[in-house]
């Protein structure tokens, strides 16, 4: 029976329990519109993000795991704590909406004219960064991530 019992243990999954992930946004420039913030567990779910948010889409996204809007505040901070998020990969995208038409503003060459910023301070070469250079992995229990809004 103990030798069962041993088997079953090694075959049954161990359960990981699901933490939170706080993201703090550093950067905002004026107290004027909205901070969004978006995270993503899948390539294919990120980078459908970075060519929406000059879509008012961004927020409704059926592919994100998890988006926020704050009203950006006088003291220009902004922070967001995700609960119950599994073990696994993901990555943010933070952008702040200054003039609150639900989207980043681009000027005509399609380069962002608003703060935005992503997890891990990643940055992509002559566009933005993939998946892969914006995740990270998150193991269980509370995690806490910055990011830095770049300036246009």
């Amino acid at each position: 029976m103990r030798l069962i019992m041993a088997a079953l243990m090694l075959v049954l999954p161990l359960t990981v329990e699901a933490g939170e992930l706080r993201i703090t946004v550093d950067g905002i420039r004026s107290a004027h519109g909205m901070l969004l913030i978006g995270l993503y567990d899948s390539p294919a779910s990120f980078k459908k993000a970075v060519e929406a948010p000059a879509k008012k889409g961004f927020l409704i996204d059926p592919d994100r795991f998890a988006a926020v809007a704050l009203r950006a505040n006088a003291a220009l901070k902004g922070a967001v704590v995700f609960s119950n998020i599994d073990p696994g990969r993901y990555a943010a995208i933070a952008f702040h909406d200054e003039n609150g038409n639900g989207k980043l503003d681009r000027n005509f060459l399609g380069l962002p004219t608003e703060p935005y910023g992503f997890s891990n301070h990643a940055q992509g070469f002559l566009g933005p960064p993939t998946f892969g250079a914006a995740a990270i992995a998150l193991a269980g229990g509370n995690e806490a991530i910055r990011l830095k809004l770049n300036r246009p």
